[in-house]
């Protein structure tokens, strides 16, 4: 897999999980005016993700080439992201849906391969600007990294709040364990 083609990924699955946030905000909206105004913090979120990606693409293509090979995500299981996602917005879309399913939804989500892209192309970026000398950037990335806690734990307070689900928000828990 070449750099190009981890960010043309991972630009996707940012916009897809924008979308199927901005999705749970339609179907479950109206069992709570702040459970729909979660969900549309959760796409807001993914959306800036997917902006970031393609500020992360630019940076990095003026530093590295968009060609280079990426070594260290060529077991990538890209086909069980993608197949993951398929199944998440065909729940969604069938409009059955209840509130601890659309957390455990976004509880994979967060939890998954994809999130692990994202933040080694953080990282992949760290590099460019060190070696593009534009340290001035590098507030931009820290930030980013603030942010993914905040996401996460804006995701785990929410569950803790609306789910009745024991597993889901124990669920919860562990995810935002494994990010601290």
């Amino acid at each position: 897999m070449t750099l190009g083609e981890l960010f043309d990924l991972c630009q996707d699955i940012e916009l897809r999980q924008a979308k199927l946030y901005a999705s749970l905000s339609l179907r479950l909206g109206n069992v709570d005016e702040r459970i729909a105004r979660f969900w549309e913090q959760m796409s807001t979120e993914e959306w800036q993700h997917h902006i970031l990606v393609d500020f992360g693409r630019a940076l990095c293509v003026d530093t590295f080439g968009i060609d280079s090979p990426v070594i260290e995500f060529a077991d990538i299981p890209v086909q069980q992201i993608t197949d993951a996602l398929d199944a998440h917005e065909r729940k969604v879309s069938s409009g059955d849906i209840s509130l601890d399913e659309a957390f455990a939804i976004a509880i994979a989500i967060e939890g998954s391969e994809a999130d692990a892209i994202y933040m080694y192309l953080l990282s992949i970026m760290r590099k460019a600007i060190e070696q593009s000398n534009q340290p001035y950037l590098m507030d931009r990335i820290v930030q980013v990294e603030k942010d993914m806690t905040s996401h996460v734990g804006g995701l785990v307070k929410a569950t803790q709040r609306f789910a009745r689900d024991p597993e889901v928000i124990r669920k919860a828990h562990r995810l935002q364990a494994e990010h601290i």
